[in-house]
């Protein structure tokens, strides 16, 4: 199969589901990964996608969110470290809100081995399939339900407000796309902001859990300031400013 031919069919795959993977095509097509990415550069550059580690997608005029299936190829490794170090401020009979990022995700498979008994409430598809297929019996499943958004597997509608709204956590771990100073947390999504900001409003206590690259500007929907997060935890050591940031507003900042 010729290169030509190659990319058109990537650029139909595009169109049935908004994304592809680097591997699926590598054995679709049986070539190497690395003709694949050369395909998908010489396709970003006539615009036709854009790429991501791991794969590429299309991006929606009006929502940048990464689809899950390319949010769970970034970082898989950092994501357990910070998730194994959010773990530690768990107890038995916690109940905690955990959000519909990939960090959650691991933080919820965390739980999952650390045989802590705890109730998670989400609005997550992901991690209600794996703490549904799990075999240990530790935690107790709260799914919000709403309306389904596929891009983030991920139900985001007044129904999950509403169901929301009717619990109060002993904390919740929340990982926004971005987070600055100047704006606080921001989102790509409207719904998801909303569902976010109201996670973070309905616990005790409020966790930050992201990894090095959410700590700039890029999402367009700012939704909630610093003044309810009581901890940052991340990866490597932030600027001398967030240090003062942290200190001035009371966050304590932890690194996995």
């Amino acid at each position: 199969m010729n290169k030509t031919e190659r990319q058109l069919i990537i650029q139909n795959e595009l169109g049935k589901q908004g994304y592809v993977l680097i591997t699926s095509l590598g054995e679709k097509f049986r070539c190497s990964e690395e003709t694949i990415r050369r395909d998908l550069k010489e396709m970003e550059q006539a615009g036709k996608l854009t790429r991501i580690h791991g794969g590429a997608y299309l991006v929606d005029q009006f929502d940048t969110t990464y689809p899950s299936d390319l949010r769970l190829m970034q970082f898989p490794e950092l994501k357990k470290s910070l998730a194994s170090t959010a773990v530690r401020f768990v107890h038995d009979n916690d109940s905690i809100m955990l959000d519909s990022s990939t960090t959650c995700l691991a933080i919820a498979s965390e739980l999952i081995r650390s045989e802590k008994k705890v109730t998670i409430i989400t609005n997550s598809l992901l991690i209600c399939n794996t703490v549904n297929e799990s075999p240990s019996g530790n935690i107790k499943l709260i799914c919000t339900g709403g309306e389904f958004r596929r891009r983030t597997s991920s139900f985001t509608d007044y129904h999950t407000i509403d169901a929301l709204c009717r619990y109060h956590a002993d904390s919740s771990f929340i990982s926004p796309p971005k987070v600055t100073m100047e704006f606080g947390l921001s989102d790509h999504h409207l719904s998801e902001a909303r569902v976010r900001e109201c996670m973070i409003r309905q616990a005790e206590t409020a966790y930050l859990v992201l990894d090095h690259t959410k700590f700039e500007p890029g999402a367009q929907i700012c939704f909630e300031g610093l003044d309810r997060v009581a901890a940052i935890i991340t990866d490597i050591p932030l600027s001398e400013e967030w240090g003062c940031y942290a200190a001035d507003h009371g966050i304590e900042i932890m690194y996995c």
